[in-house]
């Protein structure tokens, strides 16, 4: 619903970012529940072409739109095969943020969602389950441009503001970011580490993404900041496991878990940003993360998918 305006049927979205894997699977999904979506990406695709790095055609989509809620997926992620500059990763996923943001408040748009990462949390240090309002400590171009964002979103008066921050996403066929769990760098062998202190993964279903950005689009979900991941999260041995079925592969290797800890003592001799992000890799590999979904729970929200659901599909 508009500011100031009575409900309609159906409601609208702006989605950016649309032509992407989440995208077009978001799109699809809103379209479903009787939601009319204009699908923006860097290409027309079905839908008007955007660069959210250029605020005049941002708000010339957005007043020509007219949508009852915007929910953003624009962004530049992790490609290994492109320099991509720290200030192009700003360009887009925050400089870009803050045009939509602008355009959308100019336009009484009711509703503004943006899909962001648990990356915001950095994972070196993190033994327990992360809440919301656990201290950031963002490493890489990356995770700072998406924590500038959350602070751009967060600083909007006048219009309803949900953050999600989500862990590695998976549907069938998209696993990589799962992949990067299971296998030891730059190998085909997997990694299973046992014992009590083995480490703990969060991942998030990407339907469970999609019902979520539904319900904070519709303000189901109330303004704020929300962590979105399955029930519950998953241990090492389970993520090998679907991983070796999917890949077909069985090599593996079983580390015990005390035996983690060298490596992580290891990362801490490399100096400077470099040895930050491989201190956090070292981390998101042989110590995990998870991540506190009490909040999305309050919400209503009830995931019911798993990882282990992929071999079925």
């Amino acid at each position: 619903m508009r500011t100031g305006e009575a409900a309609s049927v159906p409601r609208k979205a702006l989605v950016t970012g649309a032509g992407g894997f989440v995208g077009r699977r978001l799109v699809a999904a809103f379209r479903e529940a009787g939601w009319e979506v204009v699908a923006a990406g860097r290409a027309a695709d079905g839908g008007p072409a955007l660069d959210v790095t250029d605020a005049a055609a941002v708000r010339r989509l957005v007043d020509e739109a007219r949508p009852d809620a915007v929910v953003n997926l624009a962004a530049i992620a992790h490609r290994k095969r492109e320099r991509i500059t720290a200030d192009d990763y700003d360009a887009v996923n925050h400089r870009g943020v803050r045009h939509l943001l602008d355009a959308a408040r100019a336009a009484g748009v009711a509703r503004f969602v943006q899909f962001s990462s648990a990356s915001v949390y950095g994972e070196e240090g993190r033994t327990a389950p992360v809440r919301e309002d656990d201290p950031r400590r963002p490493v890489g171009p990356y995770a700072l441009s998406k924590a500038r964002a959350e602070d751009a979103c967060l600083a909007v008066e006048g219009m309803e503001v949900a953050v999600l921050r989500f862990p590695a996403l998976y549907a069938p066929g998209w696993v990589l970011d799962v992949r990067k769990r299971a296998y030891l760098p730059g190998t085909r062998v997997l990694l299973e580490i046992t014992g009590a202190d083995a480490p703990r993964h969060s991942l998030c279903a990407l339907e469970h993404a999609v019902r979520f950005a539904r319900l904070a689009a519709d303000g189901t979900a109330a303004p704020g900041v929300y962590n979105v991941a399955d029930a519950a999260p998953y241990a090492q041995g389970e993520v090998a496991d679907v991983v070796g079925a999917l890949d077909g592969v069985r090599r593996r290797v079983r580390v015990p878990g005390g035996a983690a800890a060298l490596p992580l003592l290891a990362a801490r001799l490399v100096p400077g940003g470099v040895g930050r992000q491989v201190r956090s890799h070292a981390w998101k590999l042989l110590r995990g993360q998870v991540l506190d979904t009490a909040r999305a729970a309050a919400a209503g929200f009830t995931p019911t998918g798993r990882l282990r659901d992929l071999l079925a599909s």
